[in-house]
């Protein structure tokens, strides 16, 4: 018997001492942020004041159609209305763990009896058994009760309130996503627009153009086969033409599943050719600003939250308070229930904890594997938010240059066309 006890006493050091006392603390991840971005965009406005997450930027277009859309599908978006759902439920939950210091109340109604039999007794009848030395009782009253692990209780809380803080912060991040979203779905489908009003003046061009060829083939100025050639540029501007208004009716049903609404067409502000490109957006922020991004806030309240529950997990070997108070009236005859002198008040008290429970080790385990893939969210959840930037400042630098290129190729493209 004492080896047993010397057994289970190691098993329990062992785990207090592998677990920690009460779970480890959380110490926030240290990642070597980038000095500054390899990429500059030199078309971008710098100004390190603006916080990116509460910029309106969108309305810095001027285009009061995108700034309904984009206000709509704040107030509507389905993906936006789960992540309400999530914050709600993470309330709950956190509403739930703050009750557990609350003492649970319940009412109490009961009948007993107490017969005593003798060895005569016995052979009689059932009936001459009721009429035995028996007493009953009746008791009426509130019986609180209350069993917590303090250690647990407290964990649990600051899990439970860091999962509420990380779904608040994941509607944040959805709202960005949202908004980004209707905003580019609005300006491809401005510029599949102005594609389709380009393509309709070939497809008018190569036809004037097939129509000069046939009547310069009847003059025998030109061959069949500049002919076939004119005719071919024409069915091919021809083919084009329904693909981008199919595109222009995939883009505007893409937006309607943003704004939660039935397919349909979208109202446009700007033409294409009016929206403003420089300066929207401020870039070549210090990299310490994105880590006030919602998704990477997120991702370390998750890692809180993995961090506490660890926590949770190990408390399980520390003791739980058990308190049951019982306080009404009792009587031995129903009407003398609630005369004066019948009431009663009992107390019990007592604590448990477990000597031997090898599941714990498997729930601490779990728990420390969510916490490590928790971790490594993180960290992929930031370097993932400095890619992002650095993309997006050498592709907006680079596809401006490119602009610039092709205007000059579509002002001589009409020069020749002039002259020609």
């Amino acid at each position: 018997m004492i080896k047993i006890k010397r057994i289970c006493t190691l098993l329990l050091v062992s785990s207090l001492c592998g677990c920690g006392l009460f779970g480890p603390d959380y110490k926030k991840p240290t990642l070597k942020d980038p000095g500054e971005w390899p990429d500059k965009d030199q078309l971008a406005k710098i100004d390190d004041s603006i916080n990116l997450p509460d910029m309106a930027w969108w309305k810095t277009f001027n285009d009061p159609e995108l700034n309904n859309l984009i206000s709509d599908a704040l107030k509507y978006n389905n993906n936006i209305q789960m992540a309400i759902g999530n914050i709600t439920q993470a309330q709950g939950q956190l509403q739930q763990v703050y009750m557990g210091w609350v003492p649970v109340l319940a009412p109490k109604a009961s009948y007993s009896t107490l017969q005593s039999f003798s060895s005569s007794s016995l052979s009689s009848s059932t009936s001459n058994l009721s009429g035995g030395g028996g007493n009953a009782g009746y008791q009426v009253g509130l019986v609180p009760s209350y069993t917590i692990n303090i250690l647990q209780q407290i964990r649990s809380q600051q899990a439970a309130e860091a999962n509420l803080a990380a779904q608040q912060y994941a509607k944040d991040a959805m709202r960005l996503t949202i908004i980004s979203q209707v905003a580019g779905s609005y300006f491809t489908l401005l510029g599949q627009d102005y594609l389709l009003k380009l393509q309709k003046q070939l497809v008018k061009d190569t036809k004037n153009q097939l129509a000069l060829s046939k009547d310069q083939f009847k003059d025998g100025y030109v061959s069949l086969l500049t002919v076939q050639q004119y005719e071919q540029q024409y069915e091919q501007a021809q083919t084009q033409v329904p693909v981008i208004e199919n595109n222009i009716v995939q883009t505007q049903n893409a937006l309607q599943v943003l704004l939660n609404r039935n397919p349909g067409d979208i109202k446009r502000g700007l033409s294409f050719n009016d929206v403003k490109i420089d300066g929207i957006v401020p870039a070549n922020l210090p990299s310490t600003v994105l880590r006030n991004r919602p998704d990477v806030i997120q991702a370390e309240q998750q890692l809180i939250s993995a961090n506490a529950n660890i926590g949770v997990a190990t408390s399980t070997f520390f003791p739980s308070i058990n308190l049951t108070t019982g306080i009404g009236t009792a009587a031995g005859t129903l009407s003398g229930l609630f005369s004066s002198g019948n009431d009663f008040w009992q107390v019990a008290a007592g604590a448990t904890m477990p000597i031997l429970s090898l599941g714990t080790f498997g729930q601490i385990k779990a728990a420390r594997g969510a916490y490590y893939t928790a971790f490594y969210n993180y960290v992929l959840t930031i370097r993932n938010a400095f890619a992002q930037v650095d993309n997006g400042l050498q592709a907006h630098q680079k596809i401006m240059d490119s602009y610039k290129y092709q205007a000059k190729v579509y002002d001589s493209a009409n020069l020749a066309n002039d002259l020609g």
